[in-house]
């Protein structure tokens, strides 16, 4: 983001607070419930009055206001990745049923765990490590290059092999390793694609591709806001997206009457091995909130601004509180270019080029002086992220649920619970690992006076993609063999297919 937007955000917030100052009216000392801003993180938004996550029935009365600073830290899969988030927010209300409020992502680090289950660890500008020191383009499956001399390869969802060609500089893998994508810059279009280790050919020989040469894209260019990806051919998935699919284990093939090239007796190994891969997704694998994130550190500041209104429909002293909070959500890095791309690989935010729009319910319940239950149910319209023109991603919108129960025993302590769920839902790319987090929060709030507080609370997701997670079951690939070849003096040579094991206990070989 760039310095003037950050000092024009600055002096926006000064603004606010200096002008609502004057106006404050305190609360009466009755009630020992104090009230503060919420968090969020994680699905719901910070900012409004509410508990940790969930937002109670309450809005401040005409003249208040909060300002708050938070630390927020929690886990998402795919990626088993460790995000921590620190918020601003202030809110301020204009009468006894409404209250506006502004709140900002001021810092996010983020941690990739599990990297080789994300996609956007694929793509052409990243590298992972084949060891300990060699960095390399981790295999993938894409949508297979088009333009001229590809043949009928275009259009088709093909294995592009790794590319790191010092993991087997000289031996019978060193075509292997030499065959994918070598690492281009963004925005990828008309750079060098991956050889799959295929040539020319030569007279008299069977196989070869004369004229074979693949640059990467050009993307299409339907650029919905809110509808399918485009298609990135020798980038993407072959469903769409910029984002490809991800191979997790691979497997040599036996020779065949075919393929091969089997060494005589003193060689016996195959001469001309071909690897293809056994456990691997044709849909990418995104986390939605950083569906671009390939640093196995990120840091990023001031990436994301929502701005809203709290509305209880319900009066004051009603015991029953209920009304909604609308809200809009806007990003401050974008996928127009190669630094604003770098931005959303460091885990910045999805670049969504005209932001998404939120509309929450609330509802509480003053069961007792000392127990308050809230509840919410929430729908967020997430618009897509676009570069010159084509959509980078079709993104799920959101549904968010949860309950929370408070317990203000006095005017200094408040005991809070809370239990939420995200849901993605809608027409969107394919998640091949997608997740719906499941989460409860148990903390509480502390007030020292009225006017100031803290608050800690312990955060745990229900539903990680750990191991215990996966059947454990044995599972096999079926490959078909190239057969059915006219070869000069042996006529037509058919050879069956083959499988191999692809996991074991649920997990990839």
């Amino acid at each position: 983001m760039s310095f003037a937007n950050r000092v024009l955000l600055c002096a926006l917030a000064i603004f606010v607070l200096a002008g609502i100052a004057f106006g404050q009216t305190p609360r009466g000392e009755g009630d020992p419930r104090n009230l503060s801003p919420s968090v969020g993180t994680g699905g719901p938004e910070g900012g409004p009055t509410g508990l940790f996550t969930i937002y109670d029935g309450q809005t401040l009365r005409k003249g208040e206001f909060t300002f708050s600073v938070a630390y927020s830290n929690f886990d998402r899969d795919p990626g088993n990745v460790d995000i921590t988030d620190w918020i601003a927010s202030v809110n301020v209300g204009l009468n006894d049923h409404l209250e506006l409020f502004f709140k900002t992502t001021a810092y996010r680090g983020i941690k990739v765990n599990n990297p080789q289950n994300l996609s956007s660890f694929y793509l052409p500008n990243t590298q992972g490590y084949f060891s300990s020191t060699l960095l390399g383009s981790g295999p993938a499956i894409i949508l297979a290059p088009s333009g001229p001399n590809v043949g009928t390869l275009a259009g088709t969802a093909v294995f592009r092999p790794p590319f790191c060609p010092q993991c087997a500089p000289t031996g019978v893998f060193a075509t292997y390793f030499s065959s994918g994508q070598p690492f281009v810059g963004f925005p990828f279009t008309g750079s060098l694609g991956p050889n799959f280790g295929i040539g020319p050919g030569a007279r008299g020989t069977l196989f070869g591709f004369p004229g074979f040469s693949v640059t990467l894209g050009p993307p299409s260019t339907t650029g919905k806001t809110f509808g399918g990806a485009d298609r990135f051919p020798g980038v993407g998935s072959p469903v769409g997206s910029i984002l490809p699919g991800i191979v997790l284990a691979t497997t040599v093939l036996p020779c065949t009457a075919l393929t091969g090239n089997c060494g005589p007796p003193a060689l016996p190994g195959t001469q001309n091995p071909i690897v293809v891969p056994v456990t691997f997704t044709t849909a990418p694998s995104y986390l939605p909130d950083a569906p671009f994130v390939s640093r196995l550190y990120g840091e990023s500041s001031f990436n994301n601004f929502v701005a809203g209104a709290k509305w209880r429909l319900t009066g004051p002293r009603n015991p029953f509180g209920f009304g909604f909070i609308p809200f809009y959500r806007w990003y401050g890095d974008k996928a127009k270019d190669a630094q604003g791309f770098n931005q959303l690989q460091r885990g910045a935010g999805p670049g969504a080029n005209l932001g998404d729009f939120g509309l929450v319910m609330f509802a509480d319940a003053r069961l007792s002086k000392s127990v308050n239950v809230s509840a919410n149910l929430g729908y967020i319209l997430n618009s897509n992220p676009k570069s010159n023109g084509s959509t980078l991603l079709d993104r799920p919108n959101e549904i968010i649920a949860g309950v929370g129960v408070d317990f203000p025993i006095n005017k200094w302590f408040q005991g809070i619970g809370e239990f939420r769920s995200t849901q993605y839902v809608s027409s969107h790319t394919p998640n091949a690992f997608n997740n719906n987090p499941v989460e409860f929060l148990v903390g509480a709030k502390i007030y020292p006076a009225r006017w100031w507080g803290l608050g800690a609370w312990y955060r745990r997701q229900l539903n990680q993609q750990s191991l215990s997670s996966f059947k454990t079951v044995d599972a096999t690939t079926t490959i078909q063999q190239i057969t059915n070849v006219n070869v000069p003096g042996r006529g037509i040579v058919i050879v069956p297919g083959t499988s191999v094991v692809s996991t074991s206990g649920g997990v990839p070989l």
